[in-house]
């Protein structure tokens, strides 16, 4: 499994290095909001990789629409929200669990039946999709982007405080503002240091959010088997046979269109 998300991830941050640093950094968000709420090792691991990839549909979108600056017309709008189905159906076929494919299909669905692409609604959607959306939207607020500086930490809390309950998971948005009013989670601005050192990751979700002792779940062998876990993940990009790594993508798109 792991050797399949550094494949994507690589092939994504060929053609679009933001979008792995986005989703590397929404994943640590959210794993920490979801040890926080007591998921268990296997959600958190089923979370780890769909936060890694929940992007990876936007191979499907032209860059320049991605980058646009100014306001999408709703055609390009439209294109942009086609990415969760796209992602889906790239990972659909493989020997992944399936649901790191459906926590991916699922991670702009609101509460309110206002996203996308399903218009699921309350429970119909998977509680780690809830954790990544409210992850992503953060993560995405504070984060620079080609057509826009980073909003902040004050907006993107008020985007949260504004939909909670009927965008939002209310229970994920309390647990997400309380770890940033106990400084247990860093501006997201100040995780791409993080991302660059795997070692710094690893002991940041395991030292400062699953060894509290909250949850006896994640005592002896098993919070050592999420830190060997956790060492051997990708967190960054390998650009290496990159142009390679690109055309498995697509052939694996093309296969399951």
């Amino acid at each position: 499994m792991e050797a399949i998300v550094q494949v994507m991830e690589s092939t994504i941050g060929a053609r679009d290095p933001y979008t792995v640093g986005h989703q590397q950094r929404a994943t640590q968000i959210a794993c920490a909001i979801a040890a926080e709420m007591g998921l268990s090792f296997e959600q958190l691991r089923d979370l780890r990789v769909a936060g890694s990839l929940h992007d990876l549909g936007k191979v499907a979108v032209p860059l320049e629409i991605l980058s646009k600056p100014g306001k999408l017309t709703d055609i390009e709008f439209a294109m942009v929200k086609t990415h969760p189905q796209v992602g889906y159906d790239i990972l659909r076929p493989l020997k992944l669990p399936a649901i790191i494919s459906q926590i991916i299909l699922q991670h702009h669905e609101r509460l309110d039946g206002s996203g996308y692409p399903l218009g699921l609604r309350g429970r119909e959607i998977l509680p780690e999709a809830r954790i990544l959306g409210v992850a992503d939207v953060l993560e995405a607020m504070c984060s620079h982007r080609p057509y826009r500086p980073a909003l902040g930490l004050d907006l993107a809390f008020e985007e949260l405080q504004r939909g909670r309950g009927t965008a939002y998971d209310p229970d994920v948005v309390d647990i997400c503002l309380k770890l940033y009013e106990e400084a247990a989670l860093p501006n997201p601005q100040s995780v791409p240091e993080l991302a660059r050192r795997p070692q710094a990751v690893e002991n940041y979700i395991s030292h400062s959010i699953l060894d509290r002792g909250r949850d006896a779940r994640w005592s002896g062998e098993k919070m050592q088997d999420f830190r060997s876990w956790l060492r051997h993940c990708p967190f960054q990009p390998r650009f290496i046979l990159q142009s390679a790594m690109a055309s498995l993508a697509a052939c694996l798109f093309m296969i399951n269109r």
